[in-house]
């Protein structure tokens, strides 16, 4: 019962901040523009940091150790900006009550909203940087085509996926503090299994479970997909990481219900 009087509590507190939209995009664009504070380029880095990213990518994948993919540099960028959409929210949401005290400590303030701040605030940065990604199409004669009507999908599934592992990972380091630390490696290594940077049927056979049971794998292909190749999602999959975010959107909230007020008492 006191789960489910707190549920009904933190929903009134997040219907009543879906009037108040100023506030949340205020919160986005605060967290946004701190990143780059103090900065001399600003809010270029993040253009700059996905272009030396496949800079560095394409010289070593194209020159050093080629794979043999065509069109490499658009290839690449189509994987590289939703798995730096993902990396970068998973990797600050160990300490993102630790460093919100101020709004976790304050009545009547849905909690949960800092980490779909977070989500939106790094997702900004993805769209800010899809004119890069149109330019390198178009300089291979890809242009934008009819299966970008599913681009919002897929931004929506990532982002129930992204909201449900950084409110686990966001609870479970204010009690254990390592956890930011071992997703921080979590991060580096699943960046190896995820497709970023090659092709799937470059893999062996025994090892595509890897990228099957992946749901940053599936969404990544998905992505490739629609702006690289020009075709719809395979749908099984697209269901497939569709259920599997909704799972861990739905397990996020769980955990948030029963551990934030031992947060708020722990901070």
């Amino acid at each position: 019962m006191a789960l489910i009087r707190e549920l009904k509590r933190d929903y009134r507190q997040m219907k009543s901040f879906a009037h108040e939209r100023d506030l949340i995009l205020n919160l986005v664009r605060r967290d946004f523009v701190l990143q780059y504070k103090g900065s001399v380029l600003g809010i270029f880095w993040s253009l700059l940091l996905p272009l030396s990213q496949m800079l560095v990518l394409v010289f070593l994948f194209q020159k050093i150790v080629p794979l043999g993919i065509q069109a490499y540099p658009a290839f690449l960028i189509t994987g590289l900006l939703p798995w730096n959409w993902f990396s970068s929210s998973i990797s600050s949401a160990g300490n993102l009550f630790l460093n919100n005290r101020d709004l976790v400590r304050r009545p009547n303030f849905a909690n949960s909203l800092l980490m779909v701040i977070s989500a939106l605030t790094n997702l900004l940065t993805f769209l800010i940087s899809l004119p890069i990604l149109f330019g390198i199409l178009a300089f291979y004669g890809m242009g934008m085509k009819i299966p970008l009507v599913f681009f919002p999908l897929l931004v929506m599934i990532q982002g129930m996926l992204i909201v449900g592992l950084g409110l686990i990972i966001a609870i479970l380091n204010v009690f254990y503090r390592d956890v930011a630390h071992v997703v921080s490696v979590a991060i580096m290594l699943m960046f190896y299994i995820t497709p970023v940077f090659y092709e799937t049927k470059a893999v062996s056979g025994k090892y595509h479970f890897l990228f099957t049971w992946n749901p940053m794998a599936v969404l990544i292909q998905s992505y490739r997909a629609v702006f690289f190749y020009g075709t719809p999602p395979e749908w099984g999959s697209v269901l497939y990481a569709f259920l599997i975010s909704a799972v861990l959107c739905g397990i996020g909230y769980v955990v948030y219900y029963r551990q934030m007020h031992n947060v708020v008492d722990l901070i």
